[in-house]
């Protein structure tokens, strides 16, 4: 030590500015960690909201060139020893499917080979082998980035089927299986065969088509397995309040109602976009707060969880002459 200099006194930090400073990162973290995943959240929906913009082109490019929307399901042909009386259980090509050449897919629609059908899970065995690329392919189109769970296989009531998931579904209106024909209050139904001008609500007003989450139950859109001995149900996921089954074309459908024709099971009085309540044949989305749908002018709206069952029932419907207004939504 050089004459005249003192050693210099290290100091560090005491406990209690370590401590200190341990708490406000632990607030800045609390307080930015919600933003972030706001920021995400709203990233998600915008990219949602995207895909439903470019389907509504596509179902829009399918109108102009055929005059009439797409089915919501094309079911097959009925089987001679089947009861005229029964409801559609048969396999089916779906909406999504149809209207692929007009979303920039034409490859994956001149894939399929429609003569043959999507596939009967009782032993049409050519036609699930030779569509296997069709019923297995993942489109990003058909999957909002918030809903999660891209990959098949689909889960059913009793087991799994070979499918490509998706996460938006035609909106059938109040579709009742019963009795055949299948006339439901919607855009886009069974074997259905409605022009854009049937919308008599207005289309800027009318449901298209709107998200299901996989949390609620399975969803797809190229097309329906389906059997014409034995019914093949879709149920809600495990955990839910609804047990409902439904019918498996609802793989590709959402309705309004009635619930009088369910397989099984019941579904609770509650909101209609409510994914703790909602049913198999339902909408509900993991957008907190509410659920995003197509109309049918190919705009896109968001609407509210608490959303009351009757105001949904008449944007569902394509004709009833109800008055609905903005603020009720």
């Amino acid at each position: 030590m050089r004459p005249g200099c003192e050693p210099r006194e290290r100091r560090g930090f005491t406990l209690i500015e370590l401590l200190t400073v341990l708490a406000v990162v632990g607030l800045l973290v609390a307080l930015l960690l919600p933003a972030v995943q706001a920021a995400r959240e709203a990233a998600r929906r915008a990219q949602c909201g995207s895909n439903l913009r470019q389907i509504g082109l596509a179902i829009h490019g399918y109108h102009d060139a055929w005059q009439v929307l797409p089915p919501g399901y094309l079911a097959s042909s009925p089987r001679p020893t089947r009861a005229a009386t029964g409801p559609e259980l048969g396999p089916g090509w779906g909406w999504g499917m149809l209207v692929l050449p007009f979303a920039e897919q034409r490859p994956v629609y001149d894939a399929a080979n429609f003569d043959l059908g999507f596939g009967d899970v009782n032993g049409d065995l050519v036609g699930l082998r030779e569509n296997r690329t069709v019923r297995q392919v993942g489109l990003a189109l058909f999957l909002c980035p918030s809903g999660g769970g891209g990959d098949g296989p689909l889960e059913v009531g009793g087991g799994t089927i070979a499918g490509s998931p998706g996460q938006y579904v035609a909106s059938a209106g109040d579709l009742d299986l019963s009795r055949p024909p299948f006339l439901g209050t919607g855009l886009l139904l069974p074997n259905g065969r409605v022009g854009i001008g049937g919308a008599t609500d207005g289309a800027s007003s009318t449901l298209m088509v709107g998200e299901r989450s996989r949390d609620v139950a399975e969803a797809a859109w190229s097309g329906t397995h389906g059997s014409h001995a034995e019914l093949v149900p879709l149920c809600a996921k495990p955990g839910r309040s609804s047990e409902a089954c439904v019918a498996l074309m609802f793989l590709l459908m959402g309705r309004t109602g009635p619930a009088t024709d369910l397989i099984s099971g019941s579904l609770p009085d509650a909101a209609p976009l409510d994914p703790r309540s909602a049913g198999p044949d339902g909408f509900a989305s993991r957008h907190p707060g509410g659920c995003q749908f197509l109309m049918g002018d190919g705009s896109v709206r968001f609407l509210k969880q608490s959303l009351a069952p009757p105001v949904f029932r008449a944007l569902a419907s394509r004709a009833g002459g109800e008055v609905v207004g903005a603020d009720s939504y």
